[in-house]
């Protein structure tokens, strides 16, 4: 009678031992979310937008909540960046949310971000940024590069591009300091900016008050308006 008393012994506590594994697996796996946690600065995401699409995922038992899903339903707010979902024992979801930075606004109503995504930001947007770029869509980001380009080049002349426009048939428009406008075209761009920047720095900066806007569409040379005289 010793064996089946010591298996008795031994299985006993195994068994109670399961049956607590099971029921403490059962209860983990079937407890609801209890607590979202939001993290990161914002100030452009609607927070109530976004508890509303975090909502219909919580339904399911903290252990079941598609995290990929809820990532891809956040993401859809066009101010977030990325977003990292992630569980915390016991019951928590962690949100790390990055907004975007709005660095440019984009033909009407529309943005672009610091790492030149275009986005619309679902409600007007009015503070200025001090730059705009008109461009379609599958030119934007060589539009963004020109900008880029030009800055580097008006880094000493005391000219701050305040306006890009890239016109249906290819042509550029600038304006500078947020008066000035300047037709360079579409063709031999580089010499004409280089043109331009000459005449700029020779004697265009010393009548910059009463500039309108500078034509560089000429084989050699270029032309100038000024503004009206107003009594």
């Amino acid at each position: 009678m010793a064996r089946p008393i010591f298996w008795i012994k031994v299985l006993a506590p195994l068994c109670l031992l399961l049956l607590l594994v099971g029921w403490w697996l059962n209860f983990t796996l079937a407890r609801p979310v209890g607590k979202v946690s939001i993290y990161g600065e914002v100030q452009q995401v609607d927070l109530k937008k976004l508890q509303e699409r975090t909502l219909p995922w919580l339904n399911d038992a903290f252990w079941l909540v598609d995290l990929t899903s809820l990532k891809a339903s956040l993401e859809q707010d066009p101010w977030i960046k990325t977003v990292v979902v992630r569980r915390q024992w016991p019951d928590q979801i962690h949100l790390e949310l990055v907004e975007r930075t709005p660095w440019a606004h984009w033909n009407d109503g529309y943005l672009i971000d610091e790492q030149g995504v275009g986005f619309n930001p679902s409600f007007k947007y009015t503070q200025e940024l001090g730059r705009h770029i008109y461009a379609k869509k599958d030119t934007l980001a060589e539009a963004i590069k020109f900008w880029h380009d030009l800055d580097a080049l008006l880094q000493s002349s005391g000219l701050q591009l305040t306006e890009l426009r890239h016109e249906q048939r290819g042509s550029w428009q600038l304006e500078f300091n947020a008066s000035i406008r300047v037709l360079i075209g579409r063709d031999n761009i580089a010499t004409r900016i280089n043109r331009f920047l000459w005449a700029w720095q020779h004697w265009l900066a010393a009548e910059a008050e009463k500039l309108a806007s500078v034509d560089l569409r000429y084989p050699n040379g270029l032309s100038v308006a000024w503004q009206k005289l107003t009594n």
